[in-house]
């Protein structure tokens, strides 16, 4: 009898462990998944973007009570969507006025351009202020809506 029970013990004991095993990997495998779905969502892609651009530090002091000091440290602007959501510019000659920000400041912007979800920057091509759309004009060397380029 105590054979008995002991098999019966050990063989419940066995296929409890496998279940557990065999939910494990399939549990593993599932993540596996989603981190596969949540890396192919970090890819850039082409976007555009609307929002008002504000400096990040000023506005979250204004509305989240942060403890920014853009008085010493600088202005550092960002586009905040309609959402809420604050997106950071790449850094280079198309996106110079907008995260210098004091020419735009306050201005409703759509950007244009490549967005990297894994770093949360948008890579500016071009964007719409005061019904003008501004693109790279090398004649001006800058980012504007000069006629040297139509």
């Amino acid at each position: 009898m105590f054979k008995k029970i002991t098999l019966l013990t050990f063989t419940l004991t066995l296929l409890f462990s496998l279940n557990l095993m065999a939910d494990n990997y399939d549990t593993k495998d599932k993540m596996k998944d989603k981190m596969q779905a949540k890396m192919n969502s970090l890819k850039a892609e082409h976007v555009s973007v609307e929002g008002t651009l504000v400096c990040l530090g000023c506005d979250l002091k204004q509305t989240e009570g942060a403890n920014a000091a853009c008085k010493v440290y600088g202005h550092r602007y960002a586009l905040k969507t309609r959402d809420g959501q604050y997106i950071n510019f790449l850094e280079n000659q198309y996106s110079e006025d907008l995260v210098k920000g004091e020419k735009y400041h306050n201005k409703e912007i759509k950007v244009h351009g490549i967005y990297y979800a894994n770093a949360d920057l948008l890579e500016v091509e071009s964007f719409d202020v005061d019904g003008k759309e501004m693109t790279w004009c090398g004649h001006c060397s800058a980012m504007d809506a000069c006629a040297a380029k139509k």
